[in-house]
């Protein structure tokens, strides 16, 4: 494939990157030149699939035979997995999403052949590129894929392990793909790689509790909540803060978060300090977050719970500064 449609597709990829969110996109630039133009690639592919879930995205695909039949049987796949529960969506709807999330699946394994050519979606010629030049496993894309068909359904999490097993699918697999851009010596960095991921998502799921209610989705495990006296439908309870069981179960949920933290700090003893830049700027934000929820003592549903211009302008500050010393340690 000439050079010039690699060097365009990853250029629709930094795009992306760059429109989805300014403080990450800044920290991916303190990696060299082909590390972060394949964090920017795996990052639009991500972003890609958590949109066409979430209805952000028209799903356009080319529809045949083939695809279809593929789409259906995976389809039957699921319906088993989630115990024949209906989809969230009209059937329709659900097919079409679906459709194209094989869609992307059967791409991946064209980019990781070589089988991709320049009549292909950007994303898929910029991933073959990265393929190609760093050791990751299509296994953990297909991994993130499962993660968004379970998002397909309602989703009712029952236990700490079902919660994890999710958070593993969508956030875990990114990271270890990431990590294999950046590079490291010690295959302990993968476990490290797998709690920075968990820790991450556990925080999404607080934080954004109500909004996945409406749409029929609660990672909150169930055993848990009830374990504290709490129903999952006193999740749209406004008095639920206010409520002793909410505050007992903040404290067991909160504690769990920090054992994942506590892990996912080792990270970057393994990373150099180019590499360590964005996932340290990750972790920074989403602490940031967590030490709100902290401060609301466990009240994640009457504001929303998002970074301040304050702390924007200290994690872009802390960015520059690690890009400058990253600079000087490699010099």
């Amino acid at each position: 494939m000439r050079e010039d449609s690699i060097d365009s597709a990853y250029l629709q990829c930094q795009e992306i990157c760059k429109d989805a969110s300014t403080t990450f996109y800044s920290s991916f630039s303190a990696l060299g030149y082909e590390k972060r133009r394949a964090v920017h690639a795996v990052y639009a592919l991500c972003r890609w699939v958590d949109d066409i879930v979430d209805g952000d995205e028209e799903p356009l695909v080319d529809e045949t035979v083939d695809l279809t039949q593929q789409t259906t049987q995976r389809d039957k796949v699921l319906r088993e997995i989630h115990c024949d529960r209906s989809p969230s969506n009209p059937e329709d709807i659900h097919f079409q999403r679906l459709m194209a999330l094989v869609s992307i699946r059967n791409k991946l394994q064209l980019a990781k052949e070589g089988k991709i050519t320049s009549k292909d979606e950007p994303v898929f010629i910029a991933l073959q590129d990265v393929f190609n030049r760093f050791p990751i496993k299509l296994q953990d894309f297909e991994t993130i894929i499962e993660g968004m068909e379970d998002d397909l359904y309602p989703v009712m999490c029952n236990t700490w392990d079902e919660l994890r097993s999710y958070c593993y699918k969508v956030a875990s697999a990114v990271g270890l793909i990431l990590i294999e851009i950046y590079g490291y010596e010690d295959r302990a960095a993968r476990l490290h790689a797998i709690d920075l991921g968990i820790q991450m998502q556990l925080i999404n799921v607080l934080r954004d509790v109500s909004e996945d209610y409406e749409r029929g989705r609660v990672y909150l495990p169930k055993e848990v909540l009830a374990s504290h006296n709490i129903d999952v439908e006193d999740l749209v309870n406004p008095n639920l803060p206010q409520n002793p069981s909410w505050a007992s179960f903040m404290r067991e949920y909160l504690e769990v978060v920090r054992r994942h933290q506590t892990s996912a700090v080792h990270l970057f003893e393994y990373l150099d300090s180019r590499s360590r830049v964005q996932p340290r700027i990750m972790l920074d934000a989403y602490t940031k977050i967590f030490d709100e929820i902290v401060r609301r003592s466990g009240d994640v549903f009457s504001a929303p719970l998002k970074l301040s211009l304050t702390s924007k302008m200290s994690l872009w500050m802390k960015i520059n500064y690690m890009k400058l010393q990253a600079r000087i340690y490699t010099e």
